[in-house]
């Protein structure tokens, strides 16, 4: 019988060194298992945490359906900045304002704002050396330019309050069609950015996003090519860009200006060159 004991008891030593390590944790104190619980499960959140991407820049509310960010730029040896309004379109509508309504034939962003209580104004269409507008203009459902035939121009217009972009062989005047500028190239098709050219300068630029929000851009000590503006405007949040799905230049180089005045929050960006007119952003 004493035989026997032993060679039981040897048994249960034998099953006891088998047993998983896991049936073992559970017998010790609950405190101890619910500490290693919670210990595991912070170490994955914080490693989840970590990786998570973050956004290249914040969107600051200025106003409700009104937001504003500064971006950092560094391409190659270049930095600056683009400064980048993003608009709802069922809060504010934009126009344009033309010098010859305070009898000028050319003036600043920052005369247009001030002088019609827009919120911001930012650098319209083309002109010729001699200050004349060239391109579409349609100002409270009126055209008041003609279309320019030139066709890698482009145009923004809101009709019945949607913003959209079109090539000037696309555009039809129709009672919807509140406002309308012609300047160009387009930046962006449909998520698509088209063949552009690659010289330098200062741009200025609207867009939309797949949501519908208005994007109004510029840059700051920092000369882009059409190309790079285009991969800004087209680029998500957390590679730098403004996200839009459409996107087009408006005049650059020395025309490009823009001014706001949004409660507290100021932005004067003026430009070399006086401009025939803006574009004016304004509360419903």
């Amino acid at each position: 019988m004493h035989g026997n004991r032993t060679e039981v008891g040897s048994q249960k030593s034998e099953d006891r060194k088998q047993e998983n390590p896991i049936s073992v944790f559970c017998r010790l104190p609950s405190v101890l298992c619910l500490l290693s619980v919670l210990c595991l499960l912070s170490s994955v959140f914080s490693t989840k945490a970590q990786s998570s991407p973050k956004p290249a820049y914040v969107w600051t509310k200025l106003q409700e359906g009104l937001s504003y960010a500064k971006i950092d730029l560094s391409l190659d040896e270049r930095t600056g900045f683009m400064h980048a309004f993003r608009i709802d379109p069922e809060k504010y509508t934009l126009r344009i304002l033309r010098a010859n309504r305070w009898k000028k034939e050319k003036e600043s962003a920052s005369f247009f704002a001030k002088q019609s209580q827009a919120l911001l104004a930012i650098n319209g269409s083309f002109f010729s050396p001699e200050g004349k507008e060239l391109g579409l203009l349609v100002e409270n459902g009126k055209i008041t330019n003609p279309l320019h035939p030139t066709s890698w121009w482009s145009l923004f217009q809101l009709k019945k309050g949607v913003p959209s972009i079109v090539a000037p062989k696309d555009f039809s005047m129709s009672s919807d069609t509140k406002m309308a500028i012609q300047v160009g190239p387009r930046l962006v098709i449909h998520g698509e950015i088209p063949p552009l050219k690659e010289a330098l300068s200062k741009r200025s630029a609207i867009g939309i996003t797949e949501t519908g929000a208005i994007i109004i851009a510029i840059t700051e000590d920092i000369l882009l090519t059409p190309r790079e503006t285009a991969e800004m405007m087209r680029a998500t949040r957390w590679g730098g860009g403004l996200e839009c799905h459409d996107a087009m230049a408006l005049d650059g180089g020395s025309s490009s200006q823009l001014y706001a005045k949004i409660r507290n929050f100021v932005l004067d960006l003026p430009g070399v060159a006086s401009v025939p007119n803006s574009l004016g952003v304004f509360p419903y």
